[in-house]
């Protein structure tokens, strides 16, 4: 009686492990290292107080690399303070990424891709 108890007992447990293991997997994707590589490497593009300056190779193949919508969705104020979001979507324009599908980028509302033109 005792071994079928302990049994059980491992049976319940490995349950809940799998069901808390699978939401986090469900959930929010993670593209944080991707988001610091990105403001790290193209930082003369996405300076604030600059001009737009067209981006170097390096920073290219990181965009061209990159989940853009994933980033955009994680951006924080913080970020914000560091980069443009307006440049970030021009670079991903220019780069031949642009962010579709996601309705804001950091605090900024994504324009429809009609309006690029």
């Amino acid at each position: 009686m005792m071994g079928i108890k302990v049994v059980l007992q491992l049976l319940v447990f490995a349950l809940v492990f799998t069901m808390l293991t699978k939401h986090q997997a469900l959930g929010e994707q993670d593209c944080y290292g991707e988001r610091d590589t990105l403001m790290q490497v193209c930082r003369e593009t996405l300076r604030h107080d600059l001009d737009y300056k067209h981006p170097s190779v390096s920073c290219r193949r990181v965009v061209r690399k990159s989940d853009l919508a994933c980033i955009c969705r994680v951006l924080t104020d913080d970020d914000e303070k560091q980069i443009s979001v307006d440049k970030f979507l021009q670079l991903a324009r220019e780069c031949g990424r642009p962010v579709i599908g996601v309705p804001k980028c950091g605090s900024i509302t994504v324009p429809p891709p009609r309006a690029w033109v």
